[in-house]
């Protein structure tokens, strides 16, 4: 394979997962919480809500954490985790996968801070517990239920009833960004 083609490949393999940040970010929207699931050391999964502070271009999440937290302490021991996003209001729910890791640097931690983070760091972004939590995605799926919370209400009482499960009009892709496939791909 010759270096043009390479890059090209790389290339087409960048838009595909901007394509699919794309795509996550629209379905998240300002959601400013996020539920973060990880093992911790009796291989059994926590869940915490986090405040994710940016979806990067690349697909990894950023989150502030404290560096001697149990959150750390679980992502050293397995890396493996999922964030989650729920909006039932719109009914709209994501679920991403990967890999996080704790990381130290001091120009991005100055560049995602925020005041309302002091609440949790009171000495701001030079509190030496700051972590930063980075999350490479590299799967995602979502639900999109496309009726307004009326219909779907309508819909849920419609199916009690009759004694029968509900059906809504819901939208379900499967997305993955590390392998070099960033399409959609439908459930």
């Amino acid at each position: 394979m010759t270096d043009e083609t390479k890059t090209r490949e790389a290339r087409i393999r960048d838009g595909d997962v901007r394509s699919a940040v794309a795509r996550l970010r629209a379905k998240i929207g300002d959601s400013p919480v996020t539920m973060v699931t990880a093992t911790d050391g009796r291989c059994l999964p926590t869940s915490r809500p986090l405040r994710a502070q940016q979806l990067d271009n690349d697909g990894a999440l950023w989150f502030f954490v404290p560096s001697d937290g149990t959150l750390a302490r679980d992502v050293e021991a397995n890396p493996r985790v999922c964030a989650t996003y729920s909006d039932p209001a719109h009914g709209m729910y994501v679920a991403m996968s990967g890999y996080a890791r704790l990381i130290y640097d001091a120009d991005r931690i100055f560049a995602l801070w925020n005041d309302e983070l002091e609440v949790w760091f009171g000495k701001g972004p030079l509190d030496p517990r700051l972590a930063l939590l980075r999350v490479d995605v590299d799967h995602a799926e979502y639900w999109d239920e496309h009726s307004s919370g009326v219909i779907r209400l309508l819909a849920v009482a419609h199916a009690a009833l009759l004694r029968e499960p509900p059906l809504l009009a819901t939208e379900h892709h499967r997305l993955s960004l590390r392998d070099g496939n960033g399409s959609a791909t439908p459930a």
